[in-house]
């Protein structure tokens, strides 16, 4: 008879990417390239996950956009434009919503359940759009980050799956804690920056009743890109945008190979009522 203790279950995780391009004014759109090769790794691994598609990029590349849906991917809505919640209100945010989910389903052909805000930015000043956003028919967010953040979160947010009083289903970013300081581990600038063992690290210590994901930019996965500085960002900010391009496709394959994880619409079902 085996001693040995229980075997700890490898939690699914789901893949998820932003779709946005930050192209000055005159140059070309790099994001359709990339979203291209990103398809065919995904394909090698035998993953499907959310795509959050800025709503003016996918209407200005429809043939982009459609080939996320026609290669078995969700489609969700990461805004009109590339603009935090706290700067629109009510009305804007509305008629953003109702615009962008035409254009998506117009493509895709299928209904669109998820949103995610630019930046993560569903913070107490803006929870006013939790009732926007799920009278627009949307049946989950994707859109706190339950930590302190340089730009926008919200450390009081729950870390697991929960529903706003409407209904609405939020699945909260990924976290964990280095000391005092929470991390979204799995996203962007940190899945490229951090050593991978603080990455599993903060795998291990995820508790059972998170949903967990990684979020992805185009940009993330283009190190051909030539370096410029962003103003908005200042000169670190700037370079932190460079470092970790080359190895992001190989790191977000070693990290999802063997628990590859549904697209977030089809997690819904699991969150309790």
């Amino acid at each position: 008879m085996s001693t040995a203790g229980p075997t700890r279950v490898r939690a699914p995780i789901t893949f998820t990417i932003d779709v946005e391009d930050y192209a000055p004014p005159g140059q070309a759109v790099r994001a359709e390239s990339i979203v291209h090769s990103v398809l065919d790794a995904l394909d090698g691994l035998g993953a499907r996950g959310t795509f959050f598609i800025v709503g003016e990029l996918a209407q200005s590349h429809p043939a982009m956009t459609k080939a996320i849906a026609d290669r078995g991917h969700e489609l969700g809505l990461h805004g009109w434009r590339h603009v935090p919640l706290p700067e629109l209100d009510p009305p804007t945010l509305k008629a953003d919503l109702d615009r962008g989910i035409k254009v998506l389903e117009d493509l895709s052909g299928a209904s669109v359940s998820g949103f995610r805000a630019p930046m993560f930015s569903l913070v107490p000043e803006s929870r006013w759009a939790v009732e926007v956003v799920g009278d627009a028919g949307f049946i989950y967010s994707s859109s706190v980050l339950p930590a302190r953040s340089p730009l926008w979160g919200d450390p009081t947010a729950a870390r697991h799956p929960f529903r706003w009083p409407n209904g609405l289903i939020e699945f909260p970013c990924p976290v964990v804690s280095f000391g005092a300081v929470a991390n979204p581990y799995l996203g962007g600038t940190y899945l490229r920056l951090l050593p991978l063992s603080l990455v599993r690290y903060g795998l291990a210590q995820a508790a059972g009743d998170e949903a967990l994901w990684m979020y992805c930019h185009p940009y993330d996965f283009d190190p051909l890109e030539p370096f410029r500085s962003r103003p908005e960002l200042g000169k670190m900010g700037s370079r932190v945008m460079w470092v970790g391009r080359s190895r992001m496709q190989r790191r977000v394959a070693r990290i999802l190979r063997g628990r590859v994880g549904a697209p977030l619409r089809e997690r819904c079902e699991a969150v309790p009522s």
